[in-house]
Parts: structure tokens; sequence; C-alpha cells
């Protein structure tokens, strides 16, 4: 790697790292055996370095990006699977447009419109990531300087740092499942309605499927996980004429460890509501996950907000536990 390209990935790296979580880059620097430090300051320092020795190369770092960049802190919209092969759908994306993004490796420059950015065309499924970034300016007010006067006039600054915005959407199909989600990132910059009309068109022009195929519910998951295991922090279950609710107020624990509000639910016969939706805790060691998770399903529209970074292992994680539940019913 030449020294212009060495400083190129550190100004890259380092306008990711800004913004990911501090979890997640010492991550990045443990598995990769690097030292790690405890501030940002010090993980842009060894970051650099080790890029400097080639003891951390673009390779690595992609791998990561592909773990944790765009995954949490978002909502996640589930749909019915294209009717089409997984083999006529890796040859229709390879003869589509589009076929010089496949694996085209992580795209380091997020443009101010969403963009389909990276093609993952694998055995077991596909991934398409459109990417959009935004400038933005926060108040820094430790940063204003005093009223000053030059000659008769007074003149105040006030500051305001500069603030980049990386945000992702994505669509995500493995073949074996029965679903197919759509991913995206928080951000105010993004209308969900605009994003998904989006990703459907160009999935449509990548020959994937003529249309959009159908919502899936997942009220019938939220109605299984309000009476299983999983804490349930708040539910809801609504008919067109009215609905209930219930909620627990404790900070640890959920509808089912208050005694009243736990005889009310398993009193109430939840296939009279059909649409519920839920807030739910999914615990880090129950679950297997990289840390505890805060979700929210709204089952009717297959609606689901995550709302932590975390990995992408994690994601799947809890959309496999939600299906699961979603075909509790139909097993009995």
């Amino acid at each position: 790697m030449t020294a212009e390209d060495k400083a190129l990935l550190k100004a890259q790296v380092e306008e990711i790292l800004l913004i990911q979580g501090n979890q997640f880059i010492k991550e990045l620097l443990r598995e990769n055996s690097l030292p790690i430090g405890s501030t940002k300051k010090d993980f842009l320092t060894n970051i650099a370095n080790a890029i400097d020795e080639e003891t951390l190369t673009r390779e690595m770092i992609e791998a990561w990006l592909k773990q944790v960049e765009g995954w949490g802190n978002q909502h996640l919209y589930l749909f019915e699977p294209p009717e089409i092969t997984p083999q006529d759908a890796r040859e229709a994306i390879s003869q589509s447009e589009f076929s010089p993004l496949i694996e085209q490796g992580f795209d380091y420059e997020f443009h101010d419109d969403l963009q389909l950015a990276n093609i993952e065309l694998g055995e077991e499924g596909i991934s398409l990531v459109w990417q959009q970034g935004r400038e933005g300016w926060n108040r820094a007010r430790e940063k204003d300087i005093s009223p000053q006067q030059e000659g008769l006039e007074f003149y105040k600054y006030e500051a305001y740092r500069q603030r980049l915005d990386r945000s992702t959407v994505r669509f995500e199909w493995r073949f074996a499942d029965p679903f197919v989600a759509v991913l995206i990132h928080r951000s105010k910059e993004i209308d969900h309605s605009t994003a998904i009309d989006h990703v459907w068109q160009e999935v449509s022009a990548l020959g994937l499927s003529a249309a959009r195929t159908a919502r899936i519910s997942l009220s019938r998951a939220v109605k299984s996980a309000s009476d299983g295991d999983v804490e349930t922090k708040s539910t809801r279950f609504g008919t067109d004429d009215g609905h209930v609710e219930m909620v627990s107020n404790l900070a640890s624990g959920g509808i089912n460890d208050v005694a009243a509000v736990r005889q009310a639910r398993r009193g109430l016969n939840v296939d009279d509501f059909p649409r519920a939706e839920g807030a739910f805790v999914m615990n880090k060691e129950s679950f297997n996950l990289s840390r505890d998770l805060s979700i929210k399903v709204m089952g009717s529209i297959g609606h689901v907000a995550i709302w932590a970074q975390c990995k992408r292992d994690d994601i799947y994680t809890v959309l496999d536990n939600l299906m699961a539940l979603n075909a509790e019913d139909e097993k009995e």
C-alpha cells in the first residue's frame, strides 16, 4: 500500500469512527490483536499506526464494516420473498445494469441522494445496500466567542460543530427465510414510504420481482411474546372499534412480572383482536446477542424498530425469534 493509499484510508476510517459506537471500534482493534486504548482519540491513533504498519488492511476494515455499519438504530419492514428461484435471482442481477456493483466492496463516499452502492451476491442470499450522506451542524456553546468590539461595532460569535450523518438502507434476502427485510437507518433525512418505494423500484430493475410483495403481519408474534418468556414492556391489542393496552412500569421486568397485569393478560382472548403491537426487551444472555436490545413491533404492518446500534447477527437473531413466535399458533 502506497503512502497516498494509506493517507486516504486513514481519512476514510476517521470519518466512519466519528459516528461508530466505542464498543464496536474496540472490537475491530481487539479482533485484529491491536492496541485498544480508552477514548476515540486513542482508537484513531492506534488505527492510523496499524494502517501505516499494514497490520490493519482495507479488507479487514471492510469485513468489520459489513457487520456493524447500518445495523441497529433502524426500522425494519418485512415482506414476502419474491417468486424467483435463487439461481434465477443471481442470473438476473448479473445481467442487470447494476452488475458492476456486485461485490464492489464498501463505498466510503456517501452521496446526497440515496444510491445503490453495493450488491452482495452469495449462495445463501442477496444483500443490497443503499447509502446516503448528509451534513449537519450541532450547537457547540463551549466554542462561542464572547462579544468583542471592533471599532464602534460589537460582534458576538456562536459556534456550531460540523456533523456528517451516514445513513444506510438495505434489502436483505436469505433464500432459506420466509421473508425479505427492508432496513432503514433511523434518520430524519429519510422518509420511509419514499425509501421503500425506491428500494422496490430498483429490486424490480434488478429483475427480482415485477412488483412489491405483500407485507408480513407480525401480530401473532406480539401475541405469543406477550404471553411468553420475552420481557414485554407494553402491548396493545386492537380492533376497528377499540383497543386494550397493558404496560409495565417496572425498571426491570415486563407485564408478566406485575401480578394484576399478568392475570389480566392471561384472561384476555387475544384472538378477538386482529391487530397487535408491543415493546420488548431481548436480553443479551437469553438470546445470545452482543447487547440487550429494546425493540418495538407494529404487528399489522410488519414493522420492527430496534433502538440500539448492534451487529448484523443480532438483527437476524431478533427476526428469527419473531418469525418463530409468529408461527407458534400455526403449529398448534
